[in-house]
Order: C-alpha cells, then sequence, then structure tokens
C-alpha cells in the first residue's frame, strides 16, 4: 500500500533533480576554493561558497513553507533560519568579518547558534505526536547525549585536548565542536524516535541532516587539532550535503502537508538506529579504552553514572506507565462489559467453529440459552433446522464477503420462531467474529404484511396488479400464456342492486376463478371487473382454460335475495421473455376482439409482430437508418390547458409490419441484445428534439421493466444533457413499481445519482401497486402519474374525481406533482382542469405526433386545447 504522504514518483523525480544539481554545483565550488583558501589568506572562498550555500538553502525553504498550512510551518521555519544564520556566518567568516574576537569570531558564534536549528525543529516534530509525553522525550534524549558525550570524549575529545596538543587558547572551540554531535544528534534522534505518520520521512531527513551536521563539527575539530586541506574538504563537503538535506526535508513536509497526513505516531526507524546506536556504543567504547590503554578520567566516569541514573529513571517511568496502561486497559473493559451487558441488542462471539465463547445477557435471552446450561454451544444447534446451512456458508467465508445483515431464525417452544437479525465481522488474525443481534421478529413479521398488503386486493385477496407483473418479469421454465377478463353486464349489478352487491359478485368471481387453476398458475384482479390469469403451459392448455373460465362465469350468482347473470369475455395471449407490458397489451387486444365478437367469449392474439420483426430485421440497422424514431404524446397544464411537456415514446417504423410501438420495440431489442443502445438513443434524441422545439417545453422518457441498464444511466443522462444543452430540471425519467422491482439493485443508486444532477423522477402508474410513501422512502419523486382508468368504477365520474383528489392531497404533502393521464373524455377533461390538476394527458389531447407535427403544435398552442366546454357543477378540490 503506498504512503499518503509520499508525492508521486514523477514529483519525486522532479523536486530531486534540481538538489542533485545544486549539491553538484556546490561540490566544485568547494573543490575549486579551498585550494585558494589554504593560504590562510582573505577572502576565505571556500566559506564563501557555503555562505551561497546556505542562503540557497534558507530562500528554498522559505519558498516551501508557503505550501503548508499555517499551523504545520514552525519546525521547517526554523529550519530555514538557521540556513539563513549558516550562510550569514560564512559571508562574516570568508571576508574576516569580526575574526578579530578570539578564541571564537562572530562567524563561529553564528554557526553555533545556527546548529541549534535541527534541535529545535526535531522538538517541534516530535510536539505533534499525539499524546506526547515530554518527560519521556527529555529522559530519552539526554540518555542519549550522555552516551555520545561519553564516546566522543573517551575516543576524541581526550586525545585532542591532552596537554600539549593544541594551544590552550583553542580548547574551547575544540571542545565546542567535539561535543555539537553528541548534543545535537542525542537529542534529535531521541526527538524523532516517534513521530507522526505524515512526517515521518521529512523527521528522517532532519535526523540525516544533524548527522552530517555532526560529522562537519567533528572535522572542523580535527581541522583544529592537525591543520591540512583534508579535514577542511571533508568539512565543506559535508556541510553542503547538510544544507541540500534540509532543504529536502522541507520539500518532504511541503509534500506530506499537501496530501494532509495524518498525526497518527509510527516508530522512525533512523530514531530508533541512533538510540540505539548511541547506547550500545558506550560499553563497547569502554572496553576499547581498556584494551588500547586509553585514558578514563573522572568525566568518562561521572557521565556513566549520570547515564545509569537516566537509564533508572527511564525504567521507573516505564513502570508507571504499564501500570497507567493496564488500569485504563480495566477500566475500559469494565465499560465496554457494562455497555455490552445493558445493551438491549445481543453481543456473541463465535470461533472458527462457530462455537459461541462469549454472550450477553441479552444475546443469550434472544438465542435461547437456558441458565445453568452449556455456554458455549455451536450457534448452528440453535437455529432451525432449514437455516443452519446458509448460516454457516455465510459464517465461515464460503458464500462470499457478507453485504447485508444475516437473518437467522430461532426456534421457541410453542411459538412461531424468533426471527433476527445479524451483523457480524471479522477479528482480523483471531479466526473470531464478533456478531451483534437485534430481534427482528416484530419487524419482519410487519414487513410480510405489509408486503402481502402491497400485493394484494383488498376486496377479493387476490394478488393485485403489481403481483402481476412482477411475475410476468420472473423467468420461467416452460412456456407460459395470459388470460385478461372483465366482466360483461357488471355495470347493471352497480346501477340495480348498489356497489356492495357488486363487491360481493366480484368476490364470487374471485371464488371461481381461483378454483378454476392450478396451485402454480396466478389469479389477480387488474381492478373494478377486470381480472387476469397466468397460466403455465402450452397454449393448447389455455385455449381449454379460457373456455371453462367462459362457461363458469356465465352461471347465474346469488348475491343475498337476488341473482344476476354476467358473463366475461377473455383475452389470450402467449408469454414471452422480458414482454410482460407487451403480453398484457397483446391480451389486452384480443379482449377487445372478444367484445367486438359479441362478448360471452375468448380470443387469442394469434399474430406475434415482434417475433416476425426480430427475426426480419436488426435493431441495431433500423437506428442507424432512422426507422426508429420517436412519438410525443402531449401534456397540457392543468391550470390553463397549454402544451407544456411531451412525452417520448420510441417507435419502429418496420417496412413491412408498420409502426412497432414502444413494448413491442422493446421486447424485439431484448430479444437482439439491444437494450443498451435503444436506451442510450432514447435519452439522447429525446433531449434533442425537445431542445430543438422550444426552449421552456418539458420532456418525459418512460425507462422499460427488466431492460433498465442502470450503470450507464447517470452518464448516458449527462451526456445527453450536455449534447443537447438542455437543462436537467426539463428532462423526467418515468418508472413503474414494475421497473423497480424487476430492475437491478443499482437502478435506485443510479436514479439518486441522476436526480442530484437536476433530473427530475417521477413514478407512472401510481395506485396499482405499493402505498406512495414506499416509494417516497427509495427514490426523491416529483411527480406521479396516476391512470384515471384504473381508478374508474364503471364508469362512475363522481368516484373518479375523489380518489384522484385524495390521491393529488397526498402527494402534495409530500410536495409532489400530480399528472393524471389516459383521460378520453373532453367532459373529464375540463372537470379536472377546473380542479386544479397540476397536468393532463390522454387521447383527448395530441397524441403519437412526430417531431414535425410537434413543432407545428406549438406554433398555434392554442390547438392543443379541447374547447371549453359548459362549466360543471362544483366537486372537491382535486390536485
Amino acid at each position: 500500500m503506498s504512503d499518503p504522504a509520499r508525492p508521486p514518483r514523477t514529483l519525486r523525480r522532479t523536486v530531486r533533480s534540481p538538489l542533485l544539481l545544486t549539491l553538484l554545483v556546490v561540490l566544485a565550488g568547494i573543490a575549486v576554493t579551498v585550494p585558494l583558501s589554504l593560504a590562510d589568506e582573505l577572502p576565505q572562498w571556500d566559506d564563501l561558497v557555503l555562505a551561497a550555500a546556505g542562503l540557497w538553502a534558507a530562500v528554498q525553504g522559505r519558498r516551501l513553507t508557503r505550501r503548508l498550512r499555517s499551523r504545520d510551518r514552525l519546525p521547517w521555519l526554523v529550519l530555514s533560519g538557521s540556513a539563513l544564520l549558516f550562510g550569514l556566518a560564512g559571508l562574516l567568516s570568508g571576508f574576516g568579518v569580526g575574526s578579530d574576537l578570539r578564541p571564537v569570531g562572530l562567524g563561529e558564534c553564528l554557526v553555533l547558534v545556527a546548529a541549534l536549528g535541527p534541535t529545535v525543529s526535531a522538538a517541534l516534530i516530535g510536539g505533534r505526536v499525539r499524546g506526547t509525553r515530554w518527560p519521556v522525550l527529555v529522559v530519552d534524549g539526554a540518555m542519549v547525549t550522555v552516551a555520545l558525550v561519553i564516546v566522543a570524549d573517551v575516543l576524541v575529545l581526550s586525545p585532542a585536548l591532552a596537554p600539549g596538543a593544541i594551544s590552550p587558547g583553542l580548547k574551547p572551540l575544540v571542545l565546542a565542536y567535539g561535543i555539537y554531535p553528541a548534543v545535537a544528534v542525542g537529542l534529535v534522534g531521541a526527538l524523532c524516535t516517534v513521530s507522526a505518520a505524515g512526517v515521518r520521512r521529512p523527521a528522517t531527513a532532519v535526523i540525516v541532516m544533524t548527522g552530517l551536521l555532526g560529522v562537519a563539527s567533528s572535522c572542523l575539530a580535527m581541522q583544529i587539532v592537525r591543520p591540512g586541506g583534508l579535514w577542511t574538504t571533508a568539512g565543506d563537503v559535508v556541510t553542503a550535503g547538510a544544507l541540500v538535506v534540509g532543504v529536502r526535508a522541507v520539500q518532504l513536509a511541503a509534500a506530506a502537508g499537501a496530501a494532509h497526513a495524518s498525526n497518527a505516531p509510527v516508530v522512525n526507524t533512523a530514531g530508533v538506529a541512533v538510540d540505539v546506536l548511541a547506547l550500545g556504543g558506550v560499553p563497547v567504547t569502554l572496553v576499547l579504552a581498556l584494551l588500547l590503554d586509553l585514558p578514563i578520567g573522572t568525566g568518562e566516569i561521572s557521565c556513566t553514572a549520570a547515564l545509569i541514573g537516566l537509564l533508572l529513571l527511564r525504567l521507573v517511568l516505564r513502570i508507571r506507565d504499564s501500570g497507567r496502561i493496564q488500569a485504563d486497559l480495566v477500566r475500559s473493559e469494565e465499560d465496554f462489559r457494562g455497555l455490552v451487558e445493558a445493551s438491549s441488542d445481543g453481543v456473541a462471539i463465535i470461533d472458527g467453529d462457530l462455537r459461541l465463547e462469549f454472550t450477553s445477557p441479552a444475546a443469550r435471552t434472544l438465542l435461547g440459552l437456558v441458565p445453568g446450561g452449556d455456554r458455549h454451544p455451536v450457534l448452528l444447534d440453535l437455529l432451525t433446522e432449514e437455516d443452519r446451512e446458509r448460516v454457516r456458508q455465510e459464517l465461515t467465508g464460503t458464500a462470499g464477503p457478507a453485504t447485508q445483515a444475516l437473518h437467522l431464525r430461532v426456534p421457541v417452544p410453542g411459538a412461531e420462531p424468533r426471527e433476527l437479525e445479524v451483523t457480524h465481522h471479522e477479528r482480523p488474525g483471531s479466526g473470531r467474529r464478533v456478531l451483534h443481534l437485534r430481534d427482528a421478529t416484530t419487524r419482519r413479521r410487519r414487513e410480510r404484511e405489509l408486503e402481502r398488503m402491497a400485493f394484494t386486493d383488498h376486496l377479493t385477496r387476490l394478488p393485485n396488479r403489481a403481483m402481476l407483473f412482477r411475475e410476468l418479469a420472473a423467468p420461467a421454465p416452460g412456456d407460459r400464456s395470459l388470460l385478461v377478463l372483465d366482466l360483461d353486464g357488471f355495470k347493471a349489478v352497480n346501477d340495480s342492486a348498489g356497489h356492495e352487491s357488486g363487491d360481493l359478485l366480484l368476490v364470487e368471481v374471485a371464488r371461481r376463478l381461483s378454483g378454476l387453476v392450478r396451485a402454480d398458475d396466478l389469479v389477480a384482479r387488474l381492478g373494478g371487473d377486470e381480472f387476469a390469469v397466468l397460466l403455465a403451459g402450452a397454449e393448447d392448455a389455455a385455449t381449454e382454460a379460457a373456455q371453462r373460465v367462459v362457461d363458469v362465469l356465465a352461471r347465474p350468482y346469488r348475491v343475498g335475495d337476488r341473482t344476476f347473470g354476467v358473463g366475461a369475455s377473455v383475452g389470450l395471449c402467449r408469454v414471452h421473455p422480458g414482454g410482460g407490458q407487451l403480453a398484457f397489451r397483446q391480451a389486452d387486444t384480443a379482449l377487445r376482439a372478444a367484445k367486438e365478437a359479441g362478448k360471452g367469449c375468448w380470443r387469442v392474439h394469434t399474430e406475434d409482430r415482434v417475433a416476425r420483426a426480430a427475426a426480419t430485421s436488426s435493431i441495431a440497422d433500423a437506428l442507424a437508418d432512422g426507422d426508429v424514431q420517436l412519438r410525443f404524446d402531449t401534456i397540457a397544464n392543468g391550470d390553463s390547458g397549454i402544451l407544456s411537456a411531451l412525452h417520448a415514446q420510441p417507435v419502429w417504423v418496420h417496412p413491412e409490419l408498420g409502426v412497432l410501438p414502444a413494448a413491442e420495440l422493446w421486447a424485439a431489442a431484448e430479444r437482439q441484445g439491444q437494450t443498451a443502445a435503444l436506451q442510450r438513443w432514447l435519452i439522447s434524441r429525446a433531449c434533442a428534439d425537445v431542445a430543438a422545439l422550444d426552449d421552456q417545453l418539458l420532456v418525459a422518457v418512460d425507462l422499460p421493466a427488466g431492460l433498465v441498464h442502470a450503470d450507464e444511466l447517470p452518464g448516458e443522462v449527462a451526456a445527453a444533457l450536455a449534447a443537447a444543452e438542455l437543462a436537467p430540471p426539463r428532462l423526467t425519467l418515468f418508472v413503474t413499481e414494475e421497473v423497480l422491482q424487476t430492475s437491478s439493485a443499482a437502478l435506485i443508486p443510479a436514479l439518486h445519482t441522476v436526480h442530484r444532477t437536476g433530473v427530475r423522477i417521477g413514478l407512472d402508474d401510481y395506485g396499482m401497486g405499493s402505498t406512495l410513501w414506499s416509494q417516497l422512502a427509495r427514490l426523491p419523486l416529483e411527480v406521479v402519474m396516476v391512470d384515471v382508468r384504473t381508478l374508474s368504477a364503471g364508469g362512475d365520474r363522481d368516484r373518479t374525481l375523489e380518489l384522484l383528489g385524495a390521491i393529488g392531497r397526498s402527494a402534495r404533502g409530500f410536495e409532489v406533482s400530480t399528472v393524471a393521464k389516459e383521460i378520453a373524455s373532453p367532459q373529464l377533461l375540463h372537470e379536472l382542469r377546473v380542479q386544479g390538476v397540476v397536468a393532463v394527458a390522454g387521447p383527448v389531447l395530441p397524441s403519437g405526433l412526430t417531431a414535425a407535427q410537434a413543432a407545428a403544435l406549438l406554433r398555434h398552442p392554442s390547438s392543443a386545447v379541447v374547447a371549453p366546454l359548459p362549466a360543471p357543477r362544483p366537486r372537491a378540490e382535486v390536485s
């Protein structure tokens, strides 16, 4: 896994190349100027080269710190400031300013002050670590510093400061140069042993920079003890490297700051190495001193004693911290146990064999564990027999990663099983899983009841239209047929005996139909006196069933003290894969043929235009050649009646079969695998055509049931709107409950993504399935479209308006607009306009228009409005 604070590789190459080039230039300058400076004459050219390098480092550091947040700049500003002081010291030394101050000149004083910069910067970096404990850092720094002082004193300082080695006036300077590496490297290494994750690499660079400065300081000390060009050159080269590394540290900090790196503590390998080498170097140095007969004075002995004291103090701090951490762990465990035991949700831990290792009191109750029984049973033994294998596969990982809560059932003596909802996750590296259990018995029972109600007709207790279309969309292993029927003479029953008698008759019809079919067949009530039967098997069996339906429903009905004679007309068609809507339309067409044949009979839809079209022509070629076109139905404003929107439907102008409507086009596209291309074409063409017609007109597009390509939908909508330069609120995507039930789970998130761009989402055929509330919980609906035909009861216009008014008022409470469609009479259109329906559509308005016809209609907008009728009597407001 890549380090989030680490810049990309190309960026790293870019920032390193200038640094390398600068270092090479400085080294070349040192190589040229050191021989010129050995004469001890002014100016000292090598000092001036280092001064230029220091000033360059200061400018670069200041520039890079501007990329950091103000709260993160201070450590790197200090580093840049120390480079500036070093540059000024080099200028003073190079030109000999203040060199008469002996034994330490003005330049040397500035160098000593500048040398403190990395230590201060390291302290500020260490302070960024979450939970920094300064007493521990101070003790660690003191230990490493004392250890390095011992090493430096035994191996370097004692021989250099021996009597007669150098003049007494230079001893303080040698002592300062010799002690600096021990103090600086020790403190910086200890302070950066643990650093924030975001500045781990910059902190490492600071440690390296400090180590190079320590080497340079040692070279300066040796140059004083043993003058010569070697130590001068070595000191200058190492100093130049330290300056470049300092700039690199600021670069890394700037890159980490741009990535908003974490402040979580991490161990810094370089800091640990400094600590280990320093502390391990003390016994090695003392052993070497004994072997080489090097003098060990009271200073070394005192420092060793101080180091031992610091180690003991560090041990005391560690013991105290361990006690505090252990107390915190015990307190946290007690708090956790208290929370778990007080929670109404159960918590359990299982091992790799699914044996319960821990169960909270609530979990024991939910799992039915009795007091005094086995406290560590196998979880599967507590579940119902049919759930065990599924739960085992889920919890052992053989069923793939869990994407949702696991449902399981626990037997309860004398009652229905308790249903639990379980979320679980694996403890990495332990082989155990933590289970969170919640009693979902009541909620699951309510969900099943709500689902049953959503798919059940409240009067006859038969499945409703939503369930029928759900079954039509489901894959089936064999042939299926669909019967659609309505009752002949039912209106007379309502008119003569009232709606209550009509309801009782419908219940009896439902009972007779259910007795005619097999258990695997489906009988549904579509609304009013319309029913449907979905049959499994060949078409011959379906025709026999249709005849039985006609014969059985023609028998007299006894309702109360009256007898009624009604019949049934039946339309029959085959059901093809992906053709639920098409099958319903074909069966409805056959039903109209049966009505026209004199009622009380059945007819079969025999012309399978979809199969002929799919077998003889290519949808892809039709899209390319322009044979697939749009037809527009008009939607008029409910108040003014003026054209406000177009409802776009794709049709196939087939050269042999004529115009195939949208349902047949989609079914043919599904057979040829062209539904994705058709979806893309429909959205883009609808947006382009409407944008060309008018700059205010709205457009509505239907998404087909079972054929929506949800993954491509957001991108296709965005591309179509951009290409047409159409404002997103002018487009409305309509779905039905059948679309939601038959499409993939990705459709709901895709519709939310589309809606966030401004596109409106609408629900078509509202009132024929689940409630509006359940859909509002899933989708950001703005429009519902109601088929007025489904609200009519035997042509009762008053009842239709009352139901539509109730729907409109409930929708308006959620700021959802209501569109009334399939308005077939001018009288009903006028009623709805007067009563304030948001928008209306239907055969009474212009429909099936080409783009040219829609353009002509827009030039004469008054023609979109049906001539006004006499005002009807007042009714309850419909909205």
